[in-house]
């Protein structure tokens, strides 16, 4: 199966649009069949309000936007509410045929019922409690799937397939494996974290009997709604070495001065300058210049990180996170607000008296050791959700389960290019891997 790096356009009128849908249709044959699935009038309803709240969070422009979102109908959804001219002049289809073809180009026709996205979080939970590696439960569901995000130089993709794809051959298996990375594609900036074109090349040859791969270059993990291809649901998530600062500083709770402030006194002044004709970051560090992609300092922060785990795995993996981003996720999981002060950046020095016992447990384990947060403090009983321009709420979720390891590599477990790195590192302590198990909080 060819490799395919290029996100789709996004159309910015209705002439593009119409020729969108149309190469859309063209490209998915058996997609556009089972849309008629969609359509029917036991699924109809469903189907408005998913393709609804699809296009609301899709960097379609706003009048393509709300002109779809009318033409589709009023909430609740209904055939009665559909406007078949508004839809016609946009798509250039009658109704049903629009239906499907957006449903075929917003990636719906993969989209499973959520009852039905794999297996049940505390089958999950069971699992992973039982198993050393995590990611045999690929090995336990009908299809697995994976999507890696900031997939860097793609070595553990290498080392994935290495572990799995042999099982996967025997067993006569389709392993999905998507993968994005914000770095852009033939950027001089970013070395050695560049997807690897070897490595590329290699996984284009696999046989698409047992392995579908993707990967996306110049993509930002927080706005996947520019990546129809990907599934709504994957058997597992992960992320190794979650970014820094990016991940560092939870905005919810450190204020936008603080976050420079401390930026300036710990990485340096900073500024945006122009390299090989690239907007890129220049930080003056320890007396050194050094040069970062432009959005080196853009903060998202960990609630960002875990609404988006946990909104597409049944299984989530953050590896080889550092200290510093570690504690910050730590504090989004746990149920007491005492860990999540305000304004108080969680510095070496006041992480024991913030995190009380927690701290003191988890600062003694040894590396390659494991432990389950909840027997150290309560879960939290809710992941904030990420507010919504849309009109629907979006889901919220929780963790029922977390794993703390302590350590970079695990013997037998898939590692990436930055855990392999840790033992260079002077400066850092041990890292952390988190391994989380997601579930939707029913709506109240």
């Amino acid at each position: 199966m060819p490799v395919q790096s290029n996100a789709p356009a996004t159309p910015q009128n209705p002439a593009q649009l119409r020729q969108l849908l149309k190469e859309s249709k063209s490209a998915n044959p058996a997609e556009w069949e089972s849309a008629r699935k969609l359509v029917h009038r036991s699924r109809l309803a469903h189907t408005l309000d998913r393709l609804m709240e699809r296009i609301q969070q899709s960097p379609l422009p706003r009048t393509l936007q709300e002109g779809l979102v009318a033409g589709l109908g009023t909430t609740p959804a209904s055939a009665e509410g559909i406007d078949p001219v508004r839809l016609k002049e946009l798509t250039g289809l009658p109704p049903t045929k629009a239906i499907r073809a957006l449903c075929v180009y917003f990636a719906l026709v993969q989209e499973k019922a959520p009852s039905s996205f794999g297996p049940a979080p505390h089958n999950v939970e069971a699992f992973v409690q039982q198993n050393p590696s995590p990611y045999d439960l690929l090995l336990q569901v009908e299809k697995p799937s994976l999507l890696d995000l900031g997939a860097g130089d793609l070595s553990f993709e290498e080392e994935l397939l290495k572990h799995y794809l042999p099982s996967f051959q025997q067993s006569g298996k389709t392993l999905t494996l998507h993968a994005v990375d914000r770095l852009q594609p033939g950027s001089q900036l970013g070395g050695a974290y560049h997807a690897d074109p070897e490595r590329l090349r290699r996984f284009a040859q696999y046989p698409p009997d047992n392995f579908r791969f993707r990967f996306g270059g110049g993509v930002d993990m927080m706005d996947l709604s520019a990546q129809p291809h990907l599934l709504a649901h994957y058997t597992m998530v992960t992320c190794h070495a979650p970014a820094t600062p990016t991940f560092a500083y939870e905005p919810t709770r450190l204020s936008p001065t603080t976050i420079r402030s401390h930026l300036i006194e710990t990485k340096g002044e900073y500024r945006t300058v122009r390299v090989h004709e690239e907007e890129a970051l220049e930080v003056m560090h320890r007396g050194q210049c050094l040069t970062f992609p432009a959005w080196k300092f853009v903060i998202q922060g960990p609630l960002a990180l875990l609404n988006l785990a946990a909104r597409r795995g049944a299984l989530c993996v953050l590896a080889a996170i550092d200290d510093e981003v570690f504690w910050e996720i730590l504090a989004q999981l746990v149920e007491d607000p005492g860990m999540r002060p305000t304004d108080v950046v969680f510095t070496p020095d006041v992480l024991p008296e913030i995190f009380g016992h927690v701290h003191q447990t988890l600062a003694a384990l040894d590396v390659g050791a494991r432990c389950s947060l909840a027997d150290l403090t309560a879960l939290r009983r809710t992941i904030p959700a990420e507010s919504s321009s849309g009109k629907r709420k979006p889901p919220t979720f929780r963790f029922r389960f977390v794993e703390i390891r302590r350590g970079a590599v695990f013997p037998g477990i898939p590692a990436g290019f930055t855990a392999r790195q840790f033992r260079q590192m002077s400066e850092e302590v041990p890292p952390w891997h988190l391994v989380l198990v997601p579930e939707q909080v029913p709506a109240r």
